[in-house]
């Protein structure tokens, strides 16, 4: 076989050779994502979150005609779709790999693997899932969930039972200081996949013109807690990704690898924001001392 194909990407034309041998040959590829020709990786990891995530609204076809939902063929995109627990389960686990590909020295092989496979199950404990938020004690919640998450994975190999089982319990306890320094910076990792990409899809909702409120909870629900009003009369605002963004960075600024997931917010504010970021977020890193570096992104 020998064939060829020209491409018109978005970034320019690709050109694709098939040859005789197998082999095929790409040329033309770009990455324009950079600065002073530096490329801009939490810019990349952004990017790459938001084109993953542009599947959550396709409709898979097949069972909605053979009625196991209902679908319509000439709708077949759900702009109002919701999230669930098994959609963020895999857009963090996206999140965790776009970070690894881009800061491969982080971790080897092997802590990788551990984390992604933490990542994929870690919400198996939750039948109902409860907002973080501070409106559950945590030390109940946690043990209601490890009982469910027990539950739920007691069809695999008992090993790879033991290894998620210790695994779970230090991720929803990562900021604990008597974990093995390994563990601790492994699962204080994917902890932070896993807040991060709460303001990053509260963010993304907002590109897709539905952005979320914390006024909308006050009024329609249970009103706003003490840790929702605590960070929106720091920030001034009460918008979702604003909040939320707050409440990660203040939770886990002590973790390792933190300045990462923040650039990450910082770009895709800038994105969803037409180039500004959060008008607070200066001034809240400030005050909690991360580096210069950061707060340069900031106003950059």
């Amino acid at each position: 076989m020998k064939k060829e194909f020209n491409v018109k990407s978005q970034n320019g034309d690709v050109k694709i050779s098939v040859l005789c041998d197998g082999t095929v040959k790409v040329s033309g590829l770009k990455n324009d994502y950079s600065i002073d020709n530096t490329p801009n990786i939490s810019k990349s990891i952004w990017e790459m979150y938001k084109s993953y995530r542009s599947n959550d609204s396709v409709v898979r076809s097949g069972s909605g005609l053979c009625g196991v939902y209902r679908f319509d063929p000439k709708h077949p995109i759900k702009k109002d779709y919701v999230e669930s627990d098994t959609l963020h389960s895999t857009t963090v686990e996206e999140l965790a790999r776009n970070i690894f590909r881009f800061y491969p020295a982080l971790f080897d092989d092997q802590d990788q693997s551990r984390i992604i496979n933490l990542l994929r199950y870690h919400d198996l404990g939750e039948t109902v899932d409860n907002p973080d938020d501070g409106s559950k004690d945590r030390d109940e919640k946690f043990e209601e969930e490890l009982e469910t998450f027990i539950d739920k994975i007691s069809s695999l190999p008992i090993p790879e039972q033991e290894a998620l089982i210790r695994d779970f319990i230090i991720f929803e306890n990562a900021g604990l200081e008597y974990w093995l320094e390994e563990d601790k910076c492994v699962m204080q990792f994917a902890k932070l996949c896993d807040k991060a990409d709460a303001p990053l899809g509260a963010l993304l909702y907002e590109l897709q013109g539905r952005p979320g409120s914390l006024l909308y909870k006050r009024d329609h629900f249970d009103g706003i807690t003490g840790q929702d009003m605590k960070y929106a009369d720091e920030i001034g605002e009460f918008s979702q990704a604003g909040i939320w963004t707050a409440h990660m960075i203040d939770t886990y600024m002590y973790f390792e690898n933190i300045e990462i997931f923040i650039e990450i917010i910082i770009e895709a504010c800038k994105d969803v924001k037409k180039g500004i970021v959060f008008p607070w977020m200066y001034e809240f890193c400030k005050k909690r001392q991360f580096s210069d570096r950061l707060l340069k992104k900031i106003t950059t």
